[in-house]
């Protein structure tokens, strides 16, 4: 099983009351991995795993960057969501919201609250 196949299912498994799509996007590059609805708002989640030790770039290729640029700036909510193995921490960042470049927004630890309060720091996005 791929890494990231193996953290979308954790997510689900962690957020059982959350409604989640997963994206298969092997025609149309840069679209973000996961579909979900918080409070009302319609959300992307790109999912990105690193074992890097300090993160400034969560390492999205040319397309993810466009697609997230214009997505956030036309309005839309889209994030990144990276998994750091060595720290057991889950990073959110958006790319494009009024900002050049990735704005960080909150680090939790890996663990079912850490993804509550990942979910709350999207809701609470504007």
């Amino acid at each position: 099983m791929k890494v990231e196949t193996a953290f979308y299912k954790w997510i689900v498994n962690n957020a059982k009351e959350q409604y989640f799509c997963r994206i298969e996007h092997a025609t149309t590059s840069g679209i973000p991995d996961l579909f979900t609805i918080i409070n009302n708002k319609i959300c992307f989640i790109e999912l990105k795993i690193s074992n890097q030790i300090r993160l400034e770039n969560p390492r999205l290729n040319k397309y993810q960057i466009a697609w997230h640029m214009k997505h956030n700036r036309a309005g839309g909510n889209a994030f990144i969501l990276v998994n750091r193995h060595k720290q057991s921490t889950l990073e959110l960042f958006t790319f494009g919201r009024g900002a050049v470049g990735f704005s960080h927004i909150i680090t939790q630890p890996k663990t079912s609250d850490g993804l509550k309060e990942i979910f709350n720091a999207i809701k609470n996005t504007k």
